[in-house]
């Protein structure tokens, strides 16, 4: 079996600013790495804000940058584990990578009868063709990504985000990410975005994991649930990692 993990971990490397993922394999093999845990932490992100949301009946989300749709699952779930029904589950996700879409099509064909659809364009040009609304904006290790490879345009990203907040009338903002110190300052970043443009909120957001020299405290350090791996082929074979580690902050626009 070859190990594509090297070459994730050079993407991943802290100083890396240039090299990002530009192989199938190596995609495939950070989903099967790193899929549960993601999921997870969508999961358990979701759990965070469930007084708010076990009060709908109904729930769109959006995902730009959604890559395999790992927040998919963990929202879907959550929304399951509420006793909502799936047709009243509504997805969209949002991806420009060329390596990903085959496994959003495969993602998409795992839901044949529900609400789910995953596109290869800008998120902001679909909503702005589309009375579609927008219950939950998630962000799932986009942002401090975004913010490290693509720094020039990360401004004008906020711009369009936060048009599309008021526009749509989202009502939470997610944001799950890597547990780096840019994941802090992208958030910062987006908070900021969120005041200048007169958008009123609160917010909560924690880290999982202990504290580190780098990273400090965000805001509180979170106790780190356990979640199950039901496919133990692909966790004899893969190794997933086995424990939730990210930085969230949750958004709720008053």
């Amino acid at each position: 079996m070859t190990n594509c993990y090297a070459c994730i971990n050079r993407v991943h490397r802290y100083t890396n600013t240039t090299i990002h993922y530009n192989c199938d394999k190596m995609v495939l093999y950070y989903v099967l790495k790193h899929g549960y845990r993601f999921g997870a932490e969508v999961f358990f992100e979701f759990q965070r804000a469930q007084r708010d949301l076990s009060q709908w009946n109904e729930m769109y989300v959006a995902s730009i940058g959604c890559g395999p749709c790992t927040e998919l699952f963990g929202s879907l779930l959550h929304w399951r584990t509420m006793g909502k029904q799936d047709a009243m589950y509504h997805y969209r996700g949002f991806d420009l990578e060329l390596l990903w879409y085959p496994l959003m099509n495969q993602v998409r064909a795992f839901f044949p009868l529900d609400d789910v659809a995953t596109y290869g364009q800008d998120a902001f040009d679909y909503y702005r063709g589309t009375q579609e609304r927008i219950d939950v904006l998630v962000l799932n290790y986009m942002l401090s990504d975004m913010k490290k490879f693509q720094p020039a345009a990360f401004n004008c990203f906020l711009n369009n985000l936060t048009s599309l907040v008021q526009e749509k009338q989202v009502r939470f903002i997610m944001v799950n990410d890597i547990y780096l110190k840019i994941s802090l300052e992208a958030s910062r970043d987006l908070l900021n975005a969120l005041i200048a443009s007169r958008i009123r909120f609160g917010f909560s957001a924690g880290q999982y994991h202990g504290l580190n020299q780098f990273i400090g405290l965000y805001r509180k350090v979170m106790p780190s649930p356990s979640f199950t791996m039901p496919n133990t082929a692909i966790v004899n074979k893969y190794d997933p990692f086995r424990t939730v580690n990210s930085i969230q902050t949750i958004i709720r626009i008053q």
